[in-house]
């Protein structure tokens, strides 16, 4: 077995071509790796700020190498951020719905997990075959779930934009946790519906494939980009390396944000 020992990363993130302000952020840390975005909801000065709280927070985590010592800190700054986005809702916003989405993925190498509450989503390229690792909570996925609804018709349908599960709504908030191990030319795209929304699967899978996954994400914006693309638009792509890769500088990580 090839041993995984670095990442090659790159996040994205735009308004769109209809929002003016960008409610989604973007964390992508490596040494150990950390990524996640988040999608806020309740509209500007609510959930913008939502979703850089959340995100400021899971920045300032003191990383650890050990996993779940890591798995633990990140559940803990999601639950204070629910916490406190719930706190700033009542102080400022006479109580309005605000939250945020989250999914977050960490790595040592060899394992992985991922967290996360919302309609965010996680995929793994792997062998040339392309799998969604996490389950929306959104009211079309129960739909769906329980065969009333066709995927293909989703984001069609009138309360696609609801969610069941979120950062900063409710107390207490419940988290999904799925983990997983690490192969080398694993390839990981973590996504706001946003993306998923303008793109076919096919289109990830192309994007995701490329040797170069900075030319990837140009490509995969651009191609969001020339289409409707009315919500904002983030996702961080990453590559587990091995030796024979230190020509992709795994460590350096390149954030576009426009």
């Amino acid at each position: 077995m090839v041993t995984v020992n670095a990442w090659q990363v790159i996040s994205q993130s735009h308004c769109g071509n209809v929002r003016k302000v960008n409610e989604d952020a973007v964390l992508a840390l490596t040494q150990p790796l950390l990524l996640a975005v988040a999608d806020g909801m309740g509209g500007h000065q609510a959930g913008d700020i939502a979703s850089q709280m959340l995100i400021t927070n899971l920045a300032n985590i003191k990383r650890k190498i050990d996993l779940d010592s890591n798995i633990s800190e990140v559940k803990e700054a999601i639950m204070a951020s629910n916490e406190s986005i719930l706190e700033y809702s009542k102080s400022h916003l006479n109580g309005q719905t605000v939250g945020t989405t989250i999914v977050a993925m960490l790595s040592d190498y060899t394992h992985a997990s991922c967290l996360w509450a919302g309609d965010s989503r996680l995929y793994r390229l792997r062998n040339n075959h392309l799998e969604q690792l996490t389950q929306d909570h959104s009211y079309v996925a129960e739909l769906i779930k329980t065969g009333q609804l066709q995927a293909k018709d989703a984001h069609k349908h009138p309360s696609s934009n609801i969610i069941t599960r979120s950062v900063g709504v409710e107390n207490p908030l419940s988290l999904d946790q799925i983990s997983f191990d690490i192969l080398a030319q694993d390839t990981f795209l973590l996504c706001s519906d946003g993306l998923y929304n303008e793109i076919e699967e096919s289109e990830l899978l192309q994007a995701m494939q490329v040797y170069d996954i900075y030319r990837g994400s140009n490509w995969l914006l651009n191609l969001s980009l020339g289409r409707a693309a009315k919500d904002n638009i983030s996702f961080i792509i990453a590559r587990a390396l091995d030796d024979n890769q230190a020509d992709l500088h795994s460590t350096t990580l390149t954030n576009f944000s426009v």
